[in-house]
């Protein structure tokens, strides 16, 4: 069977946005973002408790495969097709997040130890609870192993695997022996066994997963909590006890690493540094302008400075078109009077966004489309004829994801479609709606710098 005729190429466009998200404006700001860390900050990939814990999970795991004195036994041949199997990686990646996970929520009553942000903890109270505080762990790739539901995803591994990949420490099959990746390898196992807490804690896990992937019996593969060397666990929480905690010791390694204090990245790194308060996103943006004096940093970031008032706006003006489930084109047109815009709003911020020639050609795919269509929603002459663009683009976003329309225009009627959220319409005109990863920079350095938060 020629599976070609039925797999598809991914579609950014349909990736988590599928009931948020009405006018597509995700992947548009998130491509401005991304180029400016390099993908090695996002939504969910901001805090360097994790980021250190999955460097040292795969550390652990590219050291243990890659001995030739580690072999598997006779239970885990009968599963996997040898050390090299993506799948025997899964499995074990899911093992340890899973002990890290049940240690810290084991001492979360101890001093200093901070579970808050540590994945899967709901799930691990509940297991403790259920099982007179000594938890089963399975030790496989599928849902019984899993303490989170879809874990390989939604885990650390999961979280941080495009950072990680962008480091080049592996690639999409987890393949360690990359040529661009020799010199990244070489810095982490430096910071590793340079850092006690770590070192130790690398040994007694190379330790632990060599016996687990060297059991003979299939009841090898399920073990307790308490079958767990406590020095292990103890070792987990003494490393990992809290962000901060990890910042103190791994903030030199991840700087240099993540490159995040170079270029436009650099930039915003100086201004939130320097911010005696926590700044609105365009603040910290308009400052890091201001500090920034190398022409192609300051390029990445005009570009964001340029295109928010306007994505603003048009965010704005739906918002006004979802107000009530009923309404004219001529209390579209009130809402946006009474706010001091006019029908000359939208087209001079586009003109900022268009008079920026490198803006646009600086996006691809998916993102380019989206934004090119919003910037003709400004060509129509009043603001009436606008909603009227802006609503049938929404048609099409929402019809590239299979979806209905929230809204429909019927007559000189706008109609709810579908039973929505009303947006919010009561912020500032010229205030920002996206954010530019800003709070997670910020959620990531307060980590690096020991902040309390």
């Amino acid at each position: 069977m020629n599976l070609q005729r039925f797999i598809t190429e991914y579609d950014e466009s349909l990736s988590g946005e599928l009931n948020i998200d009405p006018l597509g404006q995700l992947i548009v700001w998130s491509s401005f973002g991304q180029q400016i860390f390099r993908n090695r900050i996002s939504s969910v990939a901001n805090d360097v408790r994790h980021y250190t814990l999955n460097l040292l999970h795969h550390f652990v795991i590219r050291s243990v495969l890659s001995d030739d004195k580690t072999h598997l036994g006779d239970a885990l041949q009968k599963i996997y097709g040898g050390k090299n199997d993506v799948k025997l990686t899964h499995a074990c990646l899911i093992f340890l997040e899973n002990i890290y996970t049940l240690s810290m929520c084991d001492s979360q009553s101890k001093k200093g130890v901070v579970t808050t942000g540590v994945l899967g903890i709901v799930k691990a109270r509940d297991k403790f609870a259920k099982s007179d505080n000594n938890p089963r762990l399975i030790f496989g790739h599928g849902p019984d192993s899993q303490l989170l539901t879809q874990q390989l995803f939604l885990g650390t591994n999961g979280r941080y695997k495009t950072p990680m990949m962008n480091m080049h420490f592996f690639d999409q099959k987890y393949h360690y022996q990359l040529a661009e990746g020799i010199s990244a390898w070489q810095q982490a196992g430096h910071f590793i066994l340079q850092t006690p807490q770590l070192k130790t804690l690398f040994r007694l896990l190379c330790a632990c997963l060599k016996t687990q992937l060297g059991v003979r019996l299939q009841q090898g593969l399920t073990l307790r909590f308490t079958d767990i060397d406590n020095k292990i666990t103890r070792a987990y929480v003494q490393a990992f006890r809290s962000a901060q905690y990890v910042g103190r010791y791994a903030k030199d390694f991840w700087l240099a690493m993540s490159r995040l204090r170079e270029g436009a990245s650099g930039a915003l790194y100086n201004a939130l540094e320097q911010a005696p308060e926590k700044l609105p996103a365009a603040d910290v943006y308009h400052q890091a302008l201001r500090l920034s004096h190398n022409d192609a940093d300051r390029q990445l970031l005009r570009h964001i400075v340029h295109v928010e008032p306007y994505l603003a706006a048009i965010d704005l003006l739906f918002a006004g078109i979802l107000q009530r489930k009923k309404q004219t084109l001529e209390d579209i047109r009130q809402f946006w009077v009474q706010r001091g815009l006019d029908d000359e709003t939208l087209p001079k911020r586009a003109e900022q966004v268009i008079n920026d020639k490198t803006l646009l050609p600086a996006l691809s795919g998916t993102a380019h489309t989206r934004l090119e269509r919003l910037l003709n929603v400004a060509q129509a002459p009043s603001v009436a004829e606008q909603a009227i663009e802006l609503l049938k683009y929404h048609e099409y976003v929402m019809q590239s994801r299979g979806q209905l329309p929230w809204i429909t225009l019927t007559g000189e009627t706008l109609t709810l479609q579908v039973p929505v959220r009303a947006l919010r319409a009561d912020r500032q005109n010229d205030g920002w709606v996206n954010n530019y990863y800003i709070p997670q920079f910020r959620h990531m350095l307060q980590g690096l710098w020991g902040v309390e938060q």
